[in-house]
């Protein structure tokens, strides 16, 4: 299960607006209104525009507050719809903050050969990585972005960035992780873009760090400020049947027979 957290700017109201009018056309405005207001934890949605003008914290999502405001209006609606137009507010500001991000990671990448065998010129991979990069503010990106943060809330952070954390092998974790929505609806196993977790672990907080090829081009992949130990862990878990794990339970029980039966191991 995740925890979604959002900075209520004033901003950031007006974009969860607009993504509720698209999600709920059918209920009324100012219940719409009234109701994000008191999922990000104020008593209306006036106090929440106030508060908005005035720096101020992130505040944790509450979807059972918006959903409860709605029943007494005789709407019924599932907290998750919240959810997921807060979590494309969230999405758009990493982009917005990250030019080089995209759907598939960091940067451009190299030139691919086109159909017509030929290679892009810098233009044609430009408009590529735009392409991708617009892929980030489709509604597709959510669910994945949603279930990276539920994982990566099990993250231990480090004080610096280390290796061992790269964002591909991270998302392979994270798109194997069984997990709910808050009210219990399934969220995960499901696909992760590697851009896509990218842009959840830079929301919640973690630091990332580029890497170039021995060409000069971007990874695409980023490590962040993780411990190595604790993703191990999870991989273990997340994905049992990997060769990784298998190879790891191998380890684990030569140990256990070479403590058990020390003087046999010796010879």
């Amino acid at each position: 299960m995740f925890e979604l957290k959002i900075n209520p700017s004033f901003e950031n109201l007006e974009a969860a607006k607009h993504e509720l009018l698209k999600k709920l056309p059918a209920v009324k405005s100012s219940h719409r209104c009234e109701a994000l207001g008191r999922s990000l934890g104020y008593g209306s949605y006036s106090a929440a525009r106030a508060a908005s003008k005035m720096t101020a914290d992130p505040v944790t999502v509450d979807g059972q507050a918006f959903q409860k405001y709605l029943e007494s209006q005789g709407v019924n609606v599932s907290p998750n719809v919240l959810y997921r137009a807060i979590a494309k507010v969230a999405i758009a500001n990493v982009v917005t903050a990250n030019e080089l991000l995209s759907i598939w990671g960091i940067g451009y990448g190299r030139s691919q050969r086109k159909p017509d065998g030929e290679w892009e010129d810098p233009q044609e991979r430009y408009a590529r990585f735009k392409e991708h990069r617009s892929e980030l503010l489709d509604d597709y990106a959510v669910t994945p972005f949603l279930l990276s943060l539920a994982l990566l809330a099990r993250v231990v952070r480090t004080k610096t960035i280390r290796q061992g954390t790269g964002s591909y092998g991270v998302k392979h974790i994270a798109e194997n992780f069984k997990c709910t929505y808050p009210d219990g609806e399934k969220l995960g196993p499901h696909y992760v873009p590697n851009g896509v977790l990218i842009a959840a672990a830079i929301h919640a907080g973690f630091m990332t760090k580029s890497h170039f090829d021995e060409l000069g081009y971007h990874s695409l992949n980023v490590t962040f400020n993780m411990s190595k130990p604790c993703l191990d862990d999870l991989d273990y878990e997340v994905r049992p049947d990997s060769s990784r794990s298998q190879d790891r339970r191998r380890d684990e029980e030569r140990r256990r027979l070479k403590k058990a039966s020390p003087t046999v191991w010796g010879r």
